[in-house]
């Protein structure tokens, strides 16, 4: 018998073909088929205009991040994060002990190493240096965890404005370590808000204030993984918004905390703010207080 071999353009009922044996072989050898899901895609649109899409698929009963593309114009936003989170619920709800990802070194390791995956193994050596990544996330321990351990924190934090700009500090640790966020704390035991807001003003930007007024009381819950943390956890936030006026440095001799900067708000993107901080101005920017 000579065979013949043809080179084609990968047809469907070629690769339903493929398929069909790949699935009949498994269920041979091991009583299921661990790829008879077919790919699942969840998919965020404005209006009727493509953003983005997120791909998924049981494999072998754990879920193969496939995919995930954000327009070009619509990234910073924090789409992408979203589509990442809403993939990672369907995990979990289909009952998977992991979800892993497959990407390049020019793509987005450093995103998804931020939602909490963790690189198995890389193989350097493709065309022009890059890289191949294969990432794991464990998503059985990580709902493990957080229903273990549960964080409240009440805070009391200022809102500073000077020529447009809105005053912020770099947090070093916590669930927000690296990302911008008011300058405040918790209330420590004792004291009024506004003594716990003077006081966290002088350790972590070395100011005092003339006088405050609240404006707004937001709520916002994180899931810290295990790579931020000892443990996972979820993280529970009340903040109390205080608007203050007369902000200028302390005569105090103190060093302070953080880093802080001024900056227009309209610039801030969501992956660089803290969950508090990007809430109030997402709001702001809606009702046009301070944009």
């Amino acid at each position: 018998m000579k065979f013949q071999i043809q080179q084609n353009k990968l047809r469907d009922e070629v690769k339903k073909r493929i398929f069909d044996g790949f699935g009949k072989q498994a269920i041979e050898s091991t009583g299921i088929n661990g790829l008879e899901e077919d790919p699942i895609s969840f998919e965020i649109f404005n209006d009727q205009e493509f953003v983005g899409a997120i791909v998924v698929q049981s494999f072998w009963g754990q879920l193969h991040i496939k995919y995930l593309f954000v327009e070009k114009h619509y990234r910073g936003r924090g789409i992408a994060r979203e589509l990442m989170n809403h993939a990672i619920e369907f995990g979990k709800e289909q009952d998977c002990h992991f979800a892993f990802v497959e990407t390049m070194s020019f793509q987005a390791p450093e995103f998804y190493q931020k939602m909490g995956f963790k690189i198995e193994f890389s193989r350097p050596g493709y065309a022009k240096n890059t890289c191949f990544y294969y990432l794991k996330k464990d998503l059985k321990n990580e709902v493990d965890a957080a229903i273990k351990k549960q964080v409240t924190r009440l805070g009391v934090y200022g809102v500073s404005i000077k020529d447009g700009n809105i005053l912020l500090v770099q947090q070093k640790k916590g669930p927000y370590a690296g990302k911008l966020d008011f300058p405040g704390g918790g209330i420590e035991f004792g004291e009024s808000p506004e003594q716990a807001l003077r006081r966290e003003f002088v350790e972590e930007v070395a100011m005092e204030f003339d006088s405050l007024q609240l404006i707004d009381n937001l709520t916002t819950t994180v899931e810290v993984s295990a790579m931020a943390s000892d443990q996972a956890y979820t993280f529970f936030h009340v903040g109390m918004i205080y608007q203050l006026n007369g902000c200028r440095s302390t005569e105090k001799q103190v060093k302070q905390e953080l880093e802080h900067i001024w900056i227009d708000p309209k610039t801030l993107s969501e992956d660089h703010c803290s969950n508090l901080l990007w809430k109030y101005t997402q709001f702001q920017m809606v009702n046009k207080r301070i944009i």
